[in-house]
């Protein structure tokens, strides 16, 4: 079984160490690719759009079940609607498919174009800090290697990714995603509220989605709890046929 894992704004690849260490307790022969995103850790060169990270992306990779957190997530998406054939099933953990109304779209891009300004002013630390202190990561405790990485992150490259492949800068591709018919687990932590509307939303929408509410667990519901994250994942995934991807 072959995992393709896509890392969340402002982490690396070695944010998945603790899902990955245990998703293979549970599936020692599994195997798993976690890239660095676009504009993160040693990832490719920018700027990427959604679109044309997701082409990068699915040509450096091998068919398997996908997992994609938060902006991982939404890259995974245009994943699945442009290349179907290296998808074999999907996880979506704390996942939108954008915005609905360009107005939403354009008050958003204004927001990360300044948040990107702030973070070549400031510098990547001074950012983390403001970062992690948010609500929406008040119960995440990443390890000491995780928050290392994150720090080796460089002002430019988290600046283009927000500017590039911000939420403000997705085509909603709601009405796309009845097309991806494959099996689909999508996770959220019970406090938060949105991401679990966002959840129920895309459950309805793709034909064989599924939805798991993680409880006592914020946006980071995989990295908050990773072996009940990987409990989810495992027996969802011995749960459902996995097709041959399309060629």
């Amino acid at each position: 079984m072959q995992f393709n894992l896509l890392h969340g704004f402002t982490q690396t690849s070695e944010s998945w160490a603790q899902p990955i260490a245990a998703l293979k307790e549970r599936l020692p022969a599994a195997t798993f690719w976690a890239p660095d995103m676009p504009g993160h850790g040693n990832g490719m060169t920018l700027p990427y759009s959604l679109t044309e990270g997701a082409t990068v992306i699915a040509e450096l990779a091998s068919p398997g079940i996908w997992i994609g957190y938060s902006m991982g997530g939404r890259y995974l998406l245009h994943i699945a609607t442009q290349h179907p054939e290296v998808v074999t099933a999907l996880v979506l953990v704390s996942t939108t498919a954008g915005l609905d109304t360009s107005e939403e779209r354009e008050e958003r891009r204004n927001a990360d174009h300044v948040l990107a300004d702030s973070i070549e002013r400031d510098g990547v630390s001074a950012f983390l800090q403001r970062w992690m202190a948010l609500p929406l990561f008040s119960r995440l405790r990443p390890s000491a290697t995780d928050l290392a990485a994150r720090h080796r992150n460089s002002s430019t490259g988290l600046a283009e990714s927000l500017r590039h492949a911000g939420t403000g800068c997705q085509q909603p591709l709601w009405d796309e995603l009845a097309s991806v018919d494959v099996p689909t687990l999508v996770v959220t932590g019970s406090e938060d509220e949105k991401f679990c509307a966002l959840g129920a939303r895309l459950t309805q929408t793709m034909p064989q989605a599924k939805h798991v509410t993680m409880s006592e667990a914020g946006h980071a519901a995989h990295l908050e709890n990773s072996k009940e994250f990987a409990e989810h994942v495992v027996d969802w995934a011995n749960s459902v046929s996995t097709r041959s991807p399309s060629t």
